[in-house]
């Protein structure tokens, strides 16, 4: 961590004082060693102790601040150091002052005095706990003996060792983890010493490159990609079967990616935001670990004043589909109790279909509610935003109750622009500011035919680093990814007919990032970088053997190869199609399933319920994944546009296991299997 012939004795000279979050930004600005996540050093002394660490380091050093770890702890560690050279360094901040600590008793337990009452903490035992919780963690996925240096240290900014000699005496508890602000300049040196003894005890003098690969999955928001750990529980499957498999890759896709890291933890509080990405790149992650980061700061920093005087921040979620609402908000309460290790608050945030949120602030007065029924959507939006413009002016008690401080718009390609406009005006905007509306959008999954919005007319500014496009699918292997790629813009049709414009799926944008092109006219796609099986296409004679071979497929999948119900999704186009197989696989009482879940039969739990097989239609699904998924009917998505937005859509909520099924050869079936025939290798 330190350079070669550098003493740390310049690293910072620290005195109880303050470190604004400016200073620190420019701290960061230039560093030589990565810095993730300073933002969330809320306080002085975790800055303080932060700032010393970057000042100590160089450009082979990574310093994550407070880090989610893959097995939630109680809370994430304050900082943990990262260098190859000097192995993994966990450190515990305490920032207060002497004077707030009551008593030291034995082992380390501190009884320390807060504006609302004593607690007793022992700052090494969290050290610890996080230390051996990434240990652990890494352990899981190293083959071999793990050689990884590890060490903790209890840091505390604001107190010096004469200071703390001299209060407790000379036998005071003072362990060599134990760091005080004049001992705080050489805590760089400190980590080096400690990690190149442990190192050399093995005969090295690097951290294993393998072992460090495997320390990555320990972080990252992991919890929201996939259910908690009682959702999931561990369980005996037979070798080689595909419940093995998926219940291995479940395993290994527990990181998120550095692209996804980064944006969940920007702290986005100066204008709207516009994240664009490819099917799969972990939009709706990146939207739910943003906003509970943002509730934590807020209750974290605001939870003694502004709440008890002002009511607390309205957030809001908000997405087209209603059978998306309980997945967005199941996403949110993961990723909140993974910072916090409390439940989400009642009033952290709200989360509505757009539908539905049009008549719940109906409900509260802001205008009159209008049934989907009675006028187009343009129409509809336009009259909200009239009626709310009036009771902006009117009354503005009641306008200023209801709008809310951020808004979160997941799927925004299914939004019209007239809704744009409205959720702006729903958006708290103070004088001479712009609304927090941040909007993920992916341009390939635009099932109604929206029209891209102009973003400037709308009245959002998103330019100056404020779009960001996700270019790479995590979900999809290639297998899958590319021949439905080809459907989706024809490549392979018979006669020349509707096929989405080269605004669907961005064509410009991948292309010039070079994760797209042709070779003699196919399309190859670079965005998708997992390898695995090549999707399966089975032809039945008629609608009724289409059905038993879905059903024999489930059986097979389940009782067979043992995966886990809410794995599979069975999907169609057609809401007839969805009801007709789900009421065939209730008569053939599967031993395997405990229940079968139809979206709109049941709004309050989202799909992939524990022992629970999902029946749905495409558009009911989007948003959703699943390892396996089965299209049924796939002879009913047309050749149109729409159709083939909706095929694409349905293929690519499968993870690893694809197959469709089809009783004719018409619609898309002869592009797919042409596709699937000289497209994938």
């Amino acid at each position: 961590m330190i350079p070669e012939g550098h003493d740390g004795t310049d690293c910072m000279v620290l005195i109880p004082g303050q470190l604004t979050a400016d200073a620190l930004r420019a701290i960061v600005t230039a560093a030589k060693c990565c810095v993730c996540g300073w933002e969330e050093a809320s306080n002085d002394g975790h800055r303080l102790v932060l700032a010393a660490l970057i000042r100590g380091a160089d450009e082979q050093t990574t310093l994550l601040c407070e880090p989610s770890l893959a097995r939630r702890t109680n809370r994430p560690p304050d900082i943990v150091v990262i260098d190859a050279r000097i192995g993994i360094h966990v450190v515990e901040v305490k920032g207060g002052t002497l004077d707030q600590i009551e008593a030291v008793e034995p082992g380390g337990q501190f009884r320390i005095r807060y504006d609302n009452g004593i607690r007793t903490r022992s700052p090494f035992a969290q050290a610890r706990s996080a230390m051996f919780d990434i240990k652990d963690a890494v352990e899981r996925s190293v083959t071999g003996e793990l050689v990884l240096p590890f060490k903790y240290w209890v840091v505390m900014p604001r107190i010096s060792r004469a200071e703390w000699l001299n209060k407790w005496g000379d036998n005071a508890f003072c362990p060599p983890e134990l760091i005080f602000s004049d001992d705080l300049s050489a805590l760089a040196s400190r980590m080096t010493a400690a990690g190149q003894r442990q190192l050399s005890i093995h005969g090295i003098e690097r951290c294993p490159e393998d072992q460090l690969q495997c320390l990555g999955r320990a972080f990252g928001d992991t919890s929201i990609l996939y259910p908690k750990p009682e959702d999931r529980q561990p369980r005996p499957v037979s070798e080689g079967t595909l419940g093995e498999f998926f219940d291995e890759q479940a395993e290994l896709y527990k990181a998120l990616s550095d692209e996804q890291q980064r944006l969940l933890a920007q702290n986005w509080n100066e204008g709207p935001r516009l994240v664009r990405g490819v099917a799969g790149s972990g939009k709706t992650i990146v939207l739910a670990g943003n906003l509970a980061r943002r509730l934590e700061r807020q209750f974290r920093n605001g939870k003694s004043a502004l709440f008890e005087t002002n009511p607390p921040p309205r957030i809001l979620a908000v997405c087209f589909n209603h059978s998306l609402v309980p997945y967005i908000r199941k996403k949110i309460e993961i990723a909140y109790q993974q910072r916090t290790g409390k439940p989400l608050p009642e009033s952290g945030v709200e989360v509505f279909c757009y539908n539905r949120l049009m008549w719940h602030l109906g409900s509260k007065g802001l205008w009159r509610y209008q049934r989907i029924v009675d006028s187009d959507d343009a129409t509809r939006a336009a009259q909200y935003l009239k009626e709310l413009e009036f009771v902006k002016v009117k009354e503005p008690v009641l306008f200023d109750t209801l709008v809310y401080d951020a808004i979160y718009i997941d799927e925004g390609q299914d939004f019209l622009e007239e809704d744009f406009r409205l959720l702006k005006g729903l958006c708290r905007t103070v004088e001479g500011g712009e609304p927090n509306l941040y909007v993920f959008y992916d341009d390939a999954q635009n099932l109604y035919g929206r029209k891209r919005p102009n973003w400037q007319s709308v009245g959002l500014n998103i330019r100056g680093g404020r779009a960001h496009v996700m270019i790479e699918c995590f979900r999809n292997t290639r297998q899958i990814v590319e021949p439905t790629f080809n459907v989706l813009y024809g490549t392979f049709a018979a006669t020349p007919g509707q096929v989405p414009t080269k605004e669907y799926g961005d064509i410009a944008t991948l292309r010039e990032k070079k994760v797209i092109g042709q070779v003699d006219g196919t399309w190859k796609v670079d965005f998708a970088k997992r390898t695995g099986m090549k999707p399966r296409l089975t032809m039945t004679s008629s609608r009724s053997q289409e059905t038993a071979a879905v059903l024999e497929r489930i059986r097979w999948l389940t009782e067979e190869q043992e995966v886990r119900p809410e794995d599979i999704q069975v999907l169609s186009f057609t809401r007839d199609r969805v009801l007709d197989l789900a009421a065939a696989i209730e008569k053939a009482k599967l031993r395997s399933l405990r229940g079968i879940h139809v979206p709109w039969k049941d709004r309050d739990n989202p799909l992939g319920r524990r022992g629970h097989l999902s029946v749905s239609t495409v558009a009911s699904a989007k948003g959703y994944d699943a390892f396996c998924v089965l299209l049924a009917s796939a002879n009913e998505f047309n050749a149109e546009v729409m159709g083939r937005v909706s095929f694409y859509v349905g293929c690519t909520r499968a993870i690893e296991y694809l197959e469709m099924f089809a009783y004719e050869r018409k619609g898309l079936v002869g592009e797919m299997e042409t596709a699937l025939a000289n497209v994938v290798e």
